[in-house]
């Protein structure tokens, strides 16, 4: 593997031990503010105007520390063990964690369950799963990168014993020698920063799951993405 690969993935392993304890000490401190403000807002002498500000602060510091919870719980240590999980709320989770980004490029997102109830249990290992769906939308928003009409679709259903989701961008669309590349036995050139590999591996952690991950042509535009993951 070319040594300026094996830098990156070696920096990306030491960001994720680094996380959990960073993480830690900032929810520490996001607690001592949120109490904080929580002591502030029961004094009288506080005005309404300051009531609203000290609101602000409590709901900010919160909406912080889910993020953080968040990225903790993709940045924990790999697992192959695989329990039951809800396959929809790992989309809800991997869109969450793409939210700011998502809005910042003004990609509009939609996520439809199509005539199902949750939970959508489905047997799997946690982490390995939320990377392919991580891997899937980050493939949509390059398509769509400089455009002002972007769209994901995202639908979740289920056909027989497996559940399918869809993954629908309207982007330039990939080529067939791109989408044949995915399926070949060998990964695609890597680069330092590790593109053109996240599809790659996506279909072989499903595939390890007893699933299958394909690639079409949009209807007009786009990629259409198909993950399929048995039933639990």
């Amino acid at each position: 593997m070319d040594p300026d690969v094996l830098q990156e993935v070696n920096r990306l392993c030491v960001i994720g031990r680094v996380v959990s304890n960073t993480t830690h000490d900032v929810n520490n401190a996001l607690q001592v503010i949120s109490g904080s403000a929580e002591l502030l807002a029961l004094r009288r002498e506080i005005g309404p105007a300051e009531q609203r500000r000290i609101g602000a602060i409590t709901t900010q510091t919160g909406r912080a520390a889910t993020i953080l919870d968040r990225l903790v719980a993709y940045a924990r240590a790999d697992t192959a063990e695989r329990q039951v999980q809800d396959l929809g709320g790992l989309v809800d989770l991997a869109l969450a964690l793409r939210d700011f980004s998502l809005h910042r490029a003004r990609i509009a997102v939609t996520f439809d369950r199509v005539n199902v109830t949750p939970p959508c249990r489905a047997a799997l290992s946690r982490p390995r799963i939320l990377q392919v769906l991580l891997n899937v939308t980050l493939n949509a928003e390059a398509a769509l990168k400089n455009r002002s009409d972007g769209t994901i679709q995202i639908a979740l259903t289920r056909s027989g014993d497996e559940w399918i989701v869809l993954f629908a961008d309207n982007g330039p669309g990939m080529s067939a020698e791109q989408r044949a590349r995915v399926s070949d036995p060998e990964p695609p050139p890597l680069t330092p920063g590790l593109s053109g590999i996240g599809l790659w591996v996506s279909r072989r952690i499903v595939e390890q799951h007893g699933g299958r991950l394909d690639l079409a042509p949009g209807q007009s535009s786009g990629t259409v993405v198909t993950l399929a993951l048995p039933c639990a």
